[in-house]
């Protein structure tokens, strides 16, 4: 038993009682989930514990043939689902559990392909998802260069971020701005030059932040506008689109009939929400809030009449 405190002294740093090594190999003895299976047995010629098998080793997995057979096509799935560096990640993690395993891939092992997506090629600025991803987990303030497309300018923000949101096959960071002063979105194709910043993090308004994440339909809110009802008119062919993809949790049906029907939001007005409004043309009419029926008809030139 010294022995065993000795090593893990010398792996560790750290000193042990021997109660702790006796529960730490009672617990490698379980079998799984809560244990490994080891074949450990007391050598009394040696004082000493051993693996009866002397090839064993906890790094081992024991995966039936549906087992991998169900891994191989979750990787197949998340490759489908989308090339991003998540699905990347995911994919090699899942070949070294098989690789851990012994399990090599047959080169005629090609399945035909039975699930096609829109892939897009990865949009400048996605080369920083894993700089944003450890500065939302870690909660680090960062610094950034941000273009602004309608400015035609270069600004330097720090911002804190906590969340990364993907909408409309782009990606977005989502955190306190210090120079606006309040929670922002940021496009990652705008940002150039993050460096992580050794100061406070911001938390920001948590009540703010939660009303911003649940109730904005898209990554851009209308500046200044707060959640309130939308109510608009909506063709048949229309309805039958947006009751099988709902634009948001509150959206609700009210009346559907032959002719048009009612349907009602509760968000905060953002940007992708005009625009998503305006795609559906003569389909969709605004009833409320008058505000929004004329910032839609200004954006298409205010010569429309409905």
């Amino acid at each position: 038993m010294g022995d065993l405190i000795d090593a893990v002294y010398d792996k560790l740093g750290e000193e042990v009682a021997s109660e702790t090594i006796q529960k730490d190999i009672r617990k490698m003895k379980l079998l799984p989930p809560d244990g490994f299976e080891a074949p450990i047995k007391y050598n009394r010629r040696h004082h000493g514990y051993e693996y009866t098998d002397p090839k064993f080793t906890i790094k081992g997995l024991k995966l039936s043939s549906n087992d991998i057979e169900s891994l191989k096509e979750s990787i197949d799935l998340v490759q489908y689902l989308g090339g991003s560096r998540v699905s990347m990640n995911f994919t090699h993690a899942m070949e070294k559990v098989l690789t851990s395993y012994q399990e090599a891939f047959p080169k005629g092992d090609v399945k035909r392909q039975i699930v096609q997506t829109d892939s897009p090629p990865a949009s400048r600025g996605f080369e920083y998802f894993d700089f944003f991803f450890r500065a939302c987990m870690d909660r680090i303030p960062v610094s950034i260069v941000h273009y602004s497309y309608t400015k035609h300018s270069f600004n330097t923000l720090v911002i804190h971020p906590v969340l990364l949101k993907e909408f409309d096959n782009h990606w977005y960071i989502v955190g306190y701005s210090d120079h606006h002063e309040m929670i922002r979105t940021f496009g990652l194709d705008r940002i150039y030059d993050p460096l992580y910043l050794q100061k406070a993090f911001q938390e920001g308004n948590s009540l703010e932040q939660e009303e911003y994440f649940k109730d904005v339909y898209g990554v851009y809110p209308i500046k200044g506008e707060v959640k309130q009802k939308i109510i608009f008119q909506a063709s048949p062919m229309a309805t039958n689109y947006l009751q099988a993809h709902p634009i948001h949790d509150s959206q609700k049906v009210l009346k559907k009939e032959r002719a048009d029907s009612v349907i009602t939001l509760e968000l905060i007005p953002s940007v992708e929400l005009v625009r998503l409004f305006r795609s559906y043309g003569r389909d969709i009419r605004i009833i409320e809030p008058a505000w929004l029926t004329n910032k839609i008809l200004q954006i298409r030139g205010g010569n429309e009449k409905r």
